[in-house]
């Protein structure tokens, strides 16, 4: 391993060395790549001015001037990565044109050096060289020839160190995009790089290694699931180009893998935000996904994944039931057992999201930032604790009975602190109309804890009163949507306080007021009132009936919306004891599904909560 190390670190250093030995580059790259992906020519032509607009942030980008006024270490990673190029072609004007070779000029005379994380990582560097090659035509073929060969070198300096930076010892999805720079590199200048077949061979590897059986990633993430399946695509692409066909695991793996894609969209065709993902463009996804594949077949079924999907008429129902992934900071999301819902193209039920912000990242991975439970106002599993996050399980099961798609999950996330199990029963109704939960908390001692159901920010909210047939009088939350996409649900519980609170939404990674609904339960409930313990082998009751702003200043009470406390928590900070040994959770070898098995709990505290939420027009 040792040896492995320092080889690769003696290859990195001689990729770096002046380029010797390697006889005359040509002008032109020998096989001419194209851009398979759509730019902005609105932000091309904002480019023209000087300045780049990355997550509604605008940044200086012009000659000599690379981001200088950004903190944002990831805006200046998109900035690296020359993705922008293609808005540049989209305008497709002289001006545009001229801008892209004088930033090219200046990145080629002015290079940052390898050691810059942020411009050197494998995903930035891999895709900068196929942005570079993908849009040639549009930047450099009309260019004269002192250009051509400082391009040309400069993709031979950058396509060496990428080479050598083979094999990556952090697995992820930043391979595939490596693969794909250096692909490029090898097609460009195939006389000077001889190394497809080792390329295959690490591209078979990560394929087998990266992809579960139902065709998930296993970093769990909708959008890094685009991302991969994108990269494929143009590895695909560029096996073809030199009429070689691609390997067999490549056009299956990119088969499942759209399957699984299509599975974790809602109804408006974009996808679900779980595990870091922001929701993404409805046309860019189908895109990617008609050029992967010609089948248009969806799968439901992604608990190898982690994912069960339920599609009832014109309603989505999407849950994580997979174990929480530590493989970057972007997927540190603590939101086990939290759902997504929606009907037709309208999105109800919703996780928070995520933003390349880091104070709101953080808070955006907290349990309470998911539509899910979360006791004491802690996080469902602890990213910094080694032994909690390996003892951690899940499991759950999937039911179609009497017309009703049915999940029964838990997991033992609070466990070693607690000394509890959280279970979650949902069931949704065939007409897609009817979504019903049951939430249970099993401990040893007396507990508060909270449900949170994040809205869609195109959700007006308020409280209501009923009377039902028989006279008695119930509170309801109605929730309605205006314009041509009216739709108004009520939504009612027993078992815990409800409430409206403010909540945010970072749909497309940047930020937006919404509401949430809250049920809270005390433990003093239970003194005051001398409650008896609720049994958990009730049936889910069947019902005879089919406060001010946010600020606008992210800095200031942005911590109030997950937490009741004062201190600003982060994922993972929580210190949770470890080894209990009062319960044992069990996994089903089923190839189809896992089976929800919890051994008797000897608990002093069992409690549930009922929920149901019904479309009233």
């Amino acid at each position: 391993m040792a040896l492995g190390r320092m080889l690769k670190s003696m290859r990195l250093s001689m990729a770096q060395l002046p380029i010797v030995g390697y006889g005359r580059l040509p002008l032109t790259p020998v096989y001419v790549l194209r851009d398979l992906w759509p730019g902005d020519s609105i932000k091309g032509m904002t480019l023209t001015k000087g300045h780049i607009i990355v997550q509604n942030e605008t940044i200086f980008l012009k000659p000599g001037v690379w981001g200088s006024n950004s903190k944002n270490k990831e805006i200046l990673k998109s900035i690296y990565n020359f993705s922008w190029l293609r808005d540049l072609r989209d305008l497709g004007t002289d001006n545009a044109r001229l801008c892209a070779r004088a930033l090219i000029s200046d990145w080629i005379s002015n290079p940052p050096d390898t050691q810059n994380k942020w411009a050197f990582n494998p995903l930035d560097l891999g895709n900068r060289l196929t942005h570079w090659l993908g849009n040639y035509d549009f930047f450099a073929a009309s260019a004269d020839d002192r250009f051509r060969s400082q391009f040309m070198q400069r993709v031979m300096v950058e396509g060496k160190y990428a080479i050598a930076m083979l094999p990556l010892a952090i697995k992820g999805y930043s391979t595939f995009a490596l693969f794909k720079g250096i692909m490029a590199v090898i097609l460009c200048l195939p006389e000077q790089f001889n190394v497809l077949p080792k390329l295959t061979k690490y591209l078979k590897a990560e394929l087998k290694s990266q992809f579960l059986k139902d065709g998930v990633h296993i970093e769990r993430n909708p959008e890094t699931q685009l991302m991969v399946l994108r990269d494929l695509v143009e590895l695909k692409m560029m096996y073809q180009i030199v009429n070689l066909k691609p390997p067999e695991e490549l056009a299956n793996t990119m088969d499942l893998a759209s399957r699984a894609l299509r599975g974790l969209r809602h109804g408006d065709g974009k996808l679900a935000l779980f595990n870091g993902a922001t929701e993404s463009s409805f046309e860019y996804i189908e895109r990617v996904i008609s050029l992967a594949t010609s089948k248009k077949i969806t799968t439901n079924d992604m608990s190898t994944g982690g994912y069960i999907r339920c599609l009832s008429d014109k309603a989505t129902l999407l849950v994580d039931v997979g174990k929480p992934v530590l493989l970057t900071e972007k997927n540190k999301h603590a939101g086990c057992l939290s759902m997504e819902f929606s009907y037709g193209k309208q999105r109800i039920f919703v996780n928070c999201g995520t933003s390349s912000l880091k104070k709101w990242r953080n808070l955006l991975g907290l349990t309470a930032a998911h539509s899910v439970l979360s006791i004491e106002h802690t996080n469902s599993i602890d990213f910094s604790d080694t032994g909690n996050f390996n003892n951690f399980e899940v499991v759950s099961k999937y039911i179609y009975k009497k017309n009703t798609h049915c999940i029964q999950m838990g997991h033992n996330g609070w466990l070693s602190q607690y000394g509890a199990i959280y279970q979650r029963i949902l069931c949704l109704s065939n007409d897609g109309k009817d979504l019903r939960g049951e939430e249970r908390i099993e401990a040893d001692k007396t507990l508060n804890f909270t449900i949170r159901f994040h809205l869609h920010s195109s959700f007006n909210v308020e409280e209501d009163i009923i009377q039902s047939k028989d006279g008695q009088l119930s509170k309801i939350i109605v929730l309605m949507t205006g314009g041509d996409n009216r739709q108004v649900w009520w939504f009612r519980s027993k078992g815990a306080e409800a409430c409206i609170e403010e909540s945010v939404y970072f749909g497309d990674g940047s930020y937006m007021p919404t509401k949430q609904i809250v049920l809270t339960f005390h433990s003093s409930v239970l003194e005051k009132k001398d409650q008896n313990v609720t049994s958990y082998h009730e049936d889910i009751d069947l019902m005879k009936q089919n406060p001010s702003s946010i600020q606008s200043k992210e800095n200031e009470d942005y911590v109030a919306i997950f937490h009741n406390q004062g201190d600003e928590q982060k994922v993972g900070e929580e210190t949770f004891p470890r080894n209990h040994n009062g319960t044992n959770y069990q996994t089903s070898t089923n190839k189809k599904e896992k089976s929800l098995n919890v051994d008797s709990h000897d608990s002093t505290f069992v409690h549930v909560v009922k929920w149901a939420l019904q479309k009233k027009n």
